[in-house]
């Protein structure tokens, strides 16, 4: 979220102290992220710093549970939240959630470029991530692939939304013409996410644990060059190709999808697969977006100007729709 949450910055200190034992020296709000439930921050303590995420409500069980079991794995590239004193993984105050963790030191690589070392141990980290088993309990916290139904149900609230005579805002007015002038565009996604996820279904494809937003922007890479994994809140047990299309199909030059393919280990990526999750990229999109401007009643207009300016720009050359396209053209070749 790019708008600071509406609570004061002692109320926050107050939380980390009673929860975590820290003594918060400065708390820095970072406009980042494109979750519009959570907000940002880097914490200064006493003698280390930390990253903390406020999140509207309970936060998904699994998106803290994974990346624990896997750190306590041997995957010391997943940053995991870190325990309460009371030993858990959040702290409630108020309506939020508390979830902290580690700073780490180095920057983001949405918009840079790595160097074939660091694609070849990307590829290697995620070869590890999927072939780490989470047992029966953490299996039971996992959502389950559901192929081709996981976003039918926000696609009908909001074209439900989009019928309403009047739109509550002009942004939502601005949307619904948007959504009508590309609607046999958003029609033909729809159709396909159901026709692939009809044939995904119809196989036999091996469950792995996938972090399912693994793009550029949610690895820190640290001064030494080190990857670091974050943001688990989409984790899923899926198909391979649910991580996989992120590298595959994502528009990356041949030399970095080689490095990767050659980090991770003898890979028969499954097209179909790989286009199914491009097209659920897709309808992830239509729904986040339609949901924040016409079923949400909190966030600001900055917020709301950059859902509509991201809506716009899934139909831009080179974005998703048209990386969907393509991975769907790659079946019959």
């Amino acid at each position: 979220m790019r708008d600071r949450p509406k609570i004061p910055d002692e109320r926050i200190a107050a939380g980390l102290d009673y929860a975590y034992g820290i003594s918060t020296k400065a708390l820095e709000f970072l406009p980042i992220g494109n979750d519009a439930a959570a907000s940002t921050f880097r914490v200064r303590g006493e003698r280390r710093a930390f990253f903390l995420k406020l999140r509207v409500g309970a936060p998904n069980r699994a998106s803290l549970t994974v990346p624990h079991h896997l750190r306590l794995n041997g995957i010391d590239s997943v940053v995991a939240p870190l325990a309460t004193i009371s030993g858990g993984l959040f702290a409630e105050l108020d309506q939020y959630s508390l979830i902290l963790y580690p700073w780490i030191e180095g920057e983001s690589k949405l918009g840079k470029t790595l160097s074939p070392r660091q694609w070849r141990a990307w590829g290697a980290i995620m070869r590890a991530i999927h072939r780490t088993c989470p047992g029966e309990e953490l299996k039971a916290q996992l959502p389950q692939e559901e192929y081709g139904k996981r976003w039918l149900g926000g696609l009908e609230r909001v074209e439900r939304a989009l019928a309403r005579i009047h739109q509550p805002h002009a942004f939502a007015n601005e949307f619904a013409a948007l959504w009508r002038q590309k609607a046999a565009r958003i029609e033909e996604a729809r159709a396909r996410y159901l026709a692939l996820g009809s044939r995904l279904k119809a196989g036999d494809h091996e469950h792995v644990i996938c972090h399912a937003d693994i793009h550029p922007a949610n690895i820190m890479v640290d001064a030494a060059g080190a990857i670091h994994i974050v943001d688990w809140d989409d984790v899923i047990l899926a198909p391979k190709e649910r991580d996989l299309m992120f590298f595959i199909t994502d528009g990356h030059p041949d030399d970095a999808v080689s490095a990767f393919l050659d980090g991770y280990g003898d890979c028969q990526a499954d097209k179909i697969g790989l286009a199914y999750y491009r097209y659920d990229w897709v309808l992830q999109e239509f729904c986040d977006y339609g949901e924040r401007l016409l079923l949400s009643n909190e966030l600001s207009e900055r917020e709301l100007q950059f859902a509509i300016d991201e809506f716009k720009r899934l139909f831009a050359p080179g974005d998703v729709i048209e990386l969907a396209q393509q991975a769907c053209a790659a079946i019959r070749s």
